[in-house]
């Protein structure tokens, strides 16, 4: 995953120093124009950061590919997003699932280096009454010559009752202009025919939905869900997110977690979450557990998982023949159809489809993950040549994909849409 970096460069002023190979960003915080330069003119200065798509809307630094820190702590990643005039860095300094839980005492040990560290340049800070829309959070904020720095903290308590024990979340300093206000801005009326983009070889997608890079976590459906928030114009940060669904690095979200959360926090900010198709829905599996074992017998032979059923088919799904598999779900020509109609429909209002997938039913190259569920976005479609359009959150080169309709369909097993 990821990108090469960047050969380095030195340059004076707000440019980025080397410390035995680290990359030092202390100097953002005396860079005057940051909240306000274009993304070109931020990439010129500043080309460590790699762009996360065509769309220059954000930048990003992966601190484990590129050693890099922040008031002599080490950073997890850095993003920039660029809003006209309204730019936002977010320094990553800790989060669970990308350095795994830390305890309550060195949590807060990190949140009070950065509050001495930061009084000591700008003096006393204010404290903010609010700093999320998803979770609670915590916040302190300076005024520096780059702009507002808001140190930002959140932890999950300990819940007996509930069988929840403590849980560090993240530490993030965020800086931003003056004028930026913290709560979620209401965008300018949203049109669905401004989302959309053609070309003369048949292809009609949604041009401006906003890459998140995930990294090397298992944050797909955090990921996914910051995505399609920030394309309808609201503010939305993946980590947050992760603490309401409690994701786990290596577990990922539960289902039925990523559900229930996803309708409380598409509520919060005015927008409507629906499941199309689950994947829990007995019939849908009964459907796909029964053809399957009807296939694997009229070949002659018997099912290469004997303990197959409705119950047991997401713990035998791993041992199932994938060719086998495939062929039963592209079979289902009434599933196929219905299929390519909720895409094109979705594609022509402008709403990206959540799409929860079973990576490895059909061949797909270049990708960090071979096997397992896993979440994407559909943003398009082809009726010509009878292809999806689709984006993962991996990063710049999978801002754009294709896939026939029936290799897509054989690997679907969930399908959400959050709209206006």
């Amino acid at each position: 995953m990821g990108e090469m970096i960047r050969g380095l460069i030195l340059a004076c002023l707000c440019t980025l120093s080397l410390r035995a190979e680290t990359l030092v960003l202390d100097s953002v915080l005396s860079d005057k124009d940051l909240t306000t330069t274009n993304a070109d003119n931020f990439i010129q200065k500043y080309p460590q950061f790699i762009l996360n798509s065509s769309l220059k809307d954000s930048a990003r630094i992966d601190g484990k590919k590129l050693p890099t820190q922040f008031l002599q702590l080490p950073l997890v990643e850095s993003v920039m997003r660029f809003d006209s005039g309204q730019n936002e860095l977010t320094l990553l300094l800790y989060s669970n699932g990308d350095s795994g839980e830390i305890g309550r005492e060195k949590f807060e040990a990190l949140v009070e280096n950065l509050k001495s560290a930061l009084t000591k340049q700008f003096k006393q800070p204010t404290t903010l009454a609010e700093t999320s829309s998803i979770v609670r959070a915590k916040g302190l904020a300076w005024k520096t010559p780059a702009g507002i720095a808001r140190l930002e903290w959140s932890s999950t308590r300990a819940n007996p009752a509930k069988g929840q024990e403590y849980r560090s979340e993240f530490v993030r300093v965020v800086i931003v202009g003056e004028a930026k206000k913290l709560a979620a801005q209401s965008p300018e009326k949203w049109l669905a025919v401004n989302q959309l983009r053609t070309n003369p070889e048949g292809d009609k997608w949604i041009g401006t939905v906003p890459m998140v890079d995930q990294g090397e976590k298992g944050y797909c459906a955090v990921a996914v869900s910051e995505r399609i928030i920030r394309y309808y114009g609201k503010d939305a940060d993946l980590n947050e997110i992760a603490q309401a669904m409690q994701t786990g690095n290596k577990t990922g979200t539960s289902s039925l977690e990523f559900t229930n959360q996803m309708q409380r926090i598409a509520s919060r900010f005015a927008l409507r979450f629906q499941v199309i198709q689950s994947a829990s829905d007995t019939g849908f599996v009964g459907d796909i557990v029964r053809d399957y074992i009807k296939a694997a017998k009229k070949k002659g032979g018997t099912s290469s998982a004997p303990e197959l059923s409705t119950n047991s088919f997401y713990t035998v799904l791993p041992k199932l023949d994938m060719d086998l598999l495939r062929e039963v779900r592209v079979a289902d020509k009434k599933g196929v159809a219905r299929f390519e109609k909720i895409v094109t429909a979705s594609v022509d209002r402008g709403e990206p489809l959540i799409w929860g997938v079973e990576m490895g039913i059909s061949p797909e190259e270049g990708n960090p993950q071979a096997k397992g569920g896993h979440l994407r976005l559909i943003i398009g479609y082809n009726t010509g040549k009878k292809e999806i359009l689709y984006t993962d959150s991996w990063g710049p080169a999978h801002e754009l994909k294709r896939m026939s309709t029936e290799n897509a369909w054989s690997k679907t097993f969930h399908l959400y849409s959050m709209k206006p």
